[in-house]
């Protein structure tokens, strides 16, 4: 294979005739991620061990690297039975060259004088394109690995660690997005293999049994006996880059982009493509179902720090890394938690690996035959391509490490021998609970050999155990050799043990056609009101794949009696959306259930009943005649009350409903037909001074204004008193107010008041016509007199002015403008608003907001200055407190930003600040790395 190889020099002098170009001094500019045009600080592997920090107990060694390996853009890495590291090499990306072929490859690593250190490799294959996921099989005589837009197999027929044959397994898979392809292979506990995708792309795959489709954030279950291939979960996610099972077989998904992780369960609720609503509230749920936090991104891969090697205080830890920002390693641990699970950091900010070399790129890691965690360090100084140039001449690409984590002062756990091991010695590998990568291997040869060498032995064995997890196994490999041990099934179904119960179940799923007629819907009808969130969790999801909907609807109907958390609540929707297509009329519970999942157009449909007239009021996407009509029909049912006060007695209570529920009921009240008010005053006063709701109460008194009500308010009234009079005279409307309370207004607007009272006040003051020019004159005073030190109340003076007719402003308040504008992210790296203009030196008052799972923010930058804040931006990537600061430099011509946002924190910030007293075109951009050449705007500023 031709190796593709750069000198030091050749790199450097590359990267100088860059920067030249321009016109940035490479002796001035520091290291970093390389989105700013300036050169990447190559560290040879000593000097980049040198920047790592290991957690206390724990140690760092290369194992391999380019130096000593054909390793160059290593994404992928699984080992095989006899301990051998298999690594997919992908110098290809970020795409393959016109009239070239792709020469990316798999490579093979031995240490097998067991040093540590890999002595020996071996190319496999060198003909694939981006293969970013690997698995092996059959001892490491098959591989499955990615060959876009193909999975292939490639088959070792003679033993010299050479492919001898190359087959398409299936061919469709989407590459729109070639980093979002396939990748995270994983064997099942089920004999099945498992791997996803990301955003952007339309997979197609033919198959034996019919076409499988697929839209984006997917995981893939693939039976390699028979190429079934099935789409096994599927939500939002932005690109899967990790597939793990624990010792029970929960499925956890690592999600890169946001660096999210998830329990795979929640996702494999059955549904028709393409999936309804798979992106509805997406950021939400995304904030509700990870188990670890935000603010993380990117990472690769994800893997338990397991085995016997390493100390038993974080044994079984969750690992994921991180690649940009922050490098290293991130470790979590465990707990189950409803349906899901949940995690903490015991050890606090202790992190297992912090490294200040930022052109290190852990993109995997995996427990070795050795029990070691080894890390794969894909040491590029770019990752990515959304915001490079594909033909950036920076892609250095003939980099990579493999590095090796063990624990100071322990023995290392070698792997027994498993290739061609007696099935008996196999079995008594299983029983192991603590290297968790001794089961995977043992549980994989076992599935490969032939059943009737297994069975006999395996069915003895199973009978002269009486360990639920050892039990488990057996079953694993049953369902992985296709051998229907139904005894089996039943007897952990009926477990002690809540684990051995849900893994029962999710077999259950796949082996109903062999159970005899009906009992499958017992067996499930027992699970679906099982004690666990997690069995009822797998009984629902079973339930979706049952041969009779109606039998499949009475046993997921169940589920809606008991507690659901999120997850479970996400899989159980996918579930009886399926089923309710197909059962007709669905039970009233499960419609219940769907309400909130169904669009406007088919609410309006359903019968009004105490439950439809409910989500009716949590819509404000409803005309207002739809809420007055749910409110008549729940008063009717109520004995005859009339709507006005049906709303009235629910707004008394408001601690039963819904944030949405009460700002309909008040808008509702606030437009009730005025001819039906004055019999309501009572019950309306009530409310405006007694409700625990402030927006209650100010509804209600600017409904009482309305009525001419009599209303007083003093200046020693609490301040919450005094804001709900304000607020609800700024909802009565300008000229609506009783001109009698003016005083009060103009008294609350004074100095001496707290600050919220006198924002308040503020808005208020324009609601009296008929004393405009006074109320202008006090505005006025408002915004001169806070003009420096409280812009918040200044503009707030500044935005109640426009309330009156500016053809009666005198001509000096004419500069006295407030331009208020919103700004938010688009999906693909855009602000959606391109340009707005303003006046010189008038008041700006810019709220940006991120919808989007990246990072985004907004900064103003001075007229000129756009490429040199951009390049100083991209420069702030390779700092450890790059993050921290948001990506700003301390640059002159940065003239206002907002902080970073993402989910999990703030979506929203408001700027507020005076253009400057120069016309011209201000330039505003998003100063996350790279993001700055696509995601900008301009000010206009004007005479």
């Amino acid at each position: 294979m031709n190796r593709p190889t750069f000198s030091r020099l050749s790199r450097l002098v590359m990267a100088f005739s860059v920067l030249t170009l321009l016109g940035l001094r490479p002796d001035r500019v520091q290291s970093t991620d390389l989105v700013g045009g300036e050169p990447a600080r190559i560290l040879t592997p000593e000097e980049s061990k040198a920047a790592f920090t290991m957690a206390e107990g724990f140690e760092i060694s290369l194992y391999a690297s380019e130096l000593t390996a054909p390793l160059q853009s290593p994404a992928a890495m699984t080992f095989d039975s006899l301990g051998r590291l298999w690594v997919t090499c992908i110098p290809s990306q970020p795409h393959a060259k016109p009239d070239k072929e792709p020469r990316d490859w798999v490579v093979v690593l031995e240490d097998a004088d067991r040093d540590g250190v890999a002595e020996k490799s071996s190319v496999f294959y060198d003909r694939l394109y981006l293969p970013m996921g690997i698995e092996v099989a059959d001892g490491g005589r098959t591989v499955y690995v990615c060959d876009e837009p193909n999975l292939v197999k490639l088959t070792d027929t003679d033993g010299d660690l050479k492919a001898d044959s190359k087959e398409i397994v299936l061919h469709g898979f989407g590459t729109e997005d070639n980093h979002h392809f396939i990748s995270g292979f994983q064997w099942g506990p089920d004999g099945r293999l498992f791997f996803g995708q990301g955003l952007f792309l339309n997979t197609q795959v033919e198959t034996p049994f019919g076409p499988v489709r697929a839209y984006e954030g997917t995981v893939f279950r693939l039976d390699p006996r028979n190429q079934r291939l099935e789409v096994f979960g599927d939500f939002g996610w932005s690109n899967v880059w990790g597939v793990l099972f624990d010792d029970w077989g929960q499925g956890l998904i690592a999600d890169a982009s946001p660096a999210l992780n998830y329990y795979l369960s929640h996702t494999t609720g059955r549904f028709d493509y393409p999936k309804p609503g798979k992106y509805d509230n997406v950021i939400a749920i995304r904030g509700g179902y990870s188990f670890t936090p935000s603010g993380r991104r990117p990472s690769c891969g994800n893997e338990f720090l397991s085995g016997a090697h390493f100390p038993e205080e974080v044994r079984g830890w969750y690992i994921t890394n991180q690649m940009k920002g922050w490098h290293g390693l991130r470790w979590y641990r465990l707990r189950e938690e409803g349906s899901g699970v949940a995690s903490d950091q015991p050890r606090g900010e202790e992190e297992l690996l912090t490294s200040t070399d930022i052109t290190f790129r852990p993109v995997a890691q995996r427990i070795g035959p050795d029990g070691a965690l080894y890390l794969l360090d894909y040491y590029n100084p770019i990752v990515g391509h959304t915001t490079y140039n594909f033909r950036d001449p920076r892609h250095i690409k003939t980099h990579g490490r493999i590095w090796r984590i063990t624990a100071k002062g322990r023995p290392l756990a070698w792997q027994p021998k498993i290739r061609g091991e007696s099935v008996e010695k196999l079995l008594d590998l299983l029983k192991d609970r603590i290297n968790h990568r001794w089961r995977y291997l043992a549980r994989r040869e076992l599935q490969e050999r032939d059943p009737q060498e297994v069975m006999p032995v395996l069915e003895k064995w199973v009978a002269a155990t009486d360990d639920e997890h050892d039990l488990t196994e057996a079953l694993w490999v049953s369902q992985g050799l296709d051998q229907y041990n139904l005894d089996l099934l039943r007897r952990l179904l009926a477990a002690k043990s809540h684990d051995a119960r849900t893994a029962a179940v999710r077999v259950l799923r796949y082996w109903q056609e062999q159970m005899p007629s009906g009992e499958t819907q017992s067996l499930l009808d027992k699970a679906v009101q099982d004690e666990s969130q997690r069995v009822r969790l797998e009984a629902v999801v079973a339930s979706g794949f049952m041969a009779e909907p109606d039998r499949a609807m009475a046993v997921a109907a169940k589920a809606l009696d008991r507690e659901m958390d999120l997850g479970f609540q996400l899989a159980t929707k996918d579930t009886l959306t399926w089923l309710s297509k197909r059962v007709t009329p669905a039970p009233p519970a499960v419609d219940r259930f769907l309400l909130p999942y169904i669009d406007d157009e088919t609410l309006l449909t359903k019968a009004l009943d105490e439950f439809v007239c409910g989500e009716w009021l949590k819509r404000a996407s409803l005309p207002a005649d739809r809420h007055r009509a749910a409110l008549a029909w729940l008063g009717e049912q109520a004995g005859g009350k009339t709507a006005l006060d049906q709303l009235l007695e629910m707004l008394g209570r408001p601690e039963t409903l819904g944030d949405e529920t009460v700002a309909i009921l008040n808008s509702r009240l606030l437009d009730w037909p005025p001819a039906e008010l004055p019999d309501a005053a009572g019950a309306i006063g009530k409310l405006a001074g007694g409700s625990a709701v402030p927006s209650i109460r100010s509804h209600g008194h600017a409904v009482l204004m309305k009525l001419g009500q009599e209303i007083t308010v003093g200046a020693t009234d609490p301040d919450a008193r005094k804001i709900d009079f304000l607020v609800g005279a700024k909802l009565s409307g300008r000229g609506k107010v009783p001109a009698e309370l003016e005083s009060a207004v103009v008294a609350l607007s004074e100095a001496g008041q707290s600050r919220a009272v006198r924002l308040a006040a503020a808005e208020a003051l324009p609601l009296f016509p008929e004393d405009d020019q006074k109320s202008l004159e006090r505005l006025v005073a408002i915004a001169d007199a806070h003009a420096q030190d409280d812009l918040q109340l200044s503009f707030a003076a500044l935005e109640a002015m426009k309330r009156v007719p500016a053809s009666t402003w005198p001509a000096e308040y004419a500069n006295r403008i407030l331009t208020r504008i919103k700004i938010s992210a688009t999906p693909d790296l855009k602000f959606d608003v391109k340009e707005f203009t303003v006046k010189v030196g008038s008041a700006v008052e810019l709220t940006f907001y991120n919808p989007d799972n990246m990072y985004h923010n907004l900064v103003l930058v001075d007229a000129g200055a756009l490429d040199r804040v951009g390049l100083a931006a991209d420069l702030m990537a390779g700092r450890p407190d790059g993050l921290e600061k948001s990506y700003v430099p301390d640059d002159p011509g940065v003239l206002q930003w907002t902080p970073q946002l993402t989910i999990g924190g703030a979506r929203s910030h408001v700027l507020r600040f005076y253009a400057p007293e120069k016309a011209g075109d201000f330039p505003y951009i998003c100063t996350f790395p790279g993001h700055w050449r696509a995601m900008r705007g301009v000010m206009k500023v004007v005479e």
